[in-house]
């Protein structure tokens, strides 16, 4: 049984779907592809930057050093329902509730597929998942199944998994993405607001030392006085 068929249809309501990849780089076509059977009704994403909060004793309270990017995680419920009381018209989903008569094997079927270890590859399958504007590629790194209701032999009837999704990049994203922001190669920005020329290159270089070499490169008469939405051109560090 395919996870396509774990999820039936409602009418034209856009659901949310779930895309699985074997491959880190998301290309091709989806070897599975679902949409849920009830959108959630909120979801969560949480950014986290990694700090070094190593400080000497009796050190004051200071913000720790930033180290690193620690990416984004999505945590959504997925509801899972074979009483059919909040559903109506027919579905592959609904047709294997009615036979199987519990919940409990379409969810074995989704964590085998989209969370256990393969046995190829020795990790999971990587996950696109859109709907609407959200847009999140990663892996399902945890998943807590709660069953709410059973029928009178102890089948669960209705469950919820909370899912939780950490974002994923591949090793070629990450290098292309380190080549675009480079400070060895030429960046173009477009002043916005009041942003004061030494801002603008500490974004690019880290630094703000070269101001003075970026302004002679633009020819700028008044570096203190940039025009909104001025184009400035921000050289590799090896032409100063």
């Amino acid at each position: 049984m395919a996870l396509s068929q774990l999820f039936g249809e409602l009418g034209n309501l856009e659901k949310l779907i779930i895309d699985v990849y074997t491959t880190d780089n998301f290309s091709g076509s989806p070897v599975e592809s679902f949409k849920v059977l009830y959108n959630p009704n909120t979801y969560f994403i949480e950014y986290k930057n990694e700090l070094d909060n190593s400080a000497p004793a009796n050190a004051a309270d200071s913000v720790g050093q930033f180290k690193s990017s620690r990416g984004k995680e999505l945590k959504l419920d997925l509801l899972w329902d074979a009483t059919s009381a909040s559903y109506s018209g027919n579905s592959a989903f609904q047709s294997d509730i009615q036979r199987d008569k519990t919940v409990h094997k379409v969810i074995e079927k989704f964590i085998d597929t989209c969370f256990k270890i393969r046995d190829d590859t020795h990790q999971p399958n990587y996950l696109k998942i859109h709907w609407g504007e959200l847009t999140f590629q990663g892996m399902l790194t945890a998943v807590k199944v709660t069953y709410t209701l059973f029928d009178n032999t102890g089948k669960p009837l209705r469950a919820k998994t909370d899912c939780t999704f950490t974002s994923y990049t591949s090793l070629v994203e990450q290098s292309n993405e380190l080549q675009r922001n480079s400070p060895d190669l030429t960046h173009y920005r477009n002043v916005e607001g009041d942003s004061p020329l030494p801002l603008m290159t500490y974004n690019i270089y880290k630094t703000d030392r070269y101001y003075l070499e970026v302004a002679r490169a633009n020819k700028l008469n008044n570096f203190r006085k940039l025009q909104q939405g001025q184009r400035i051109s921000f050289p590799p560090i090896e032409k100063f």
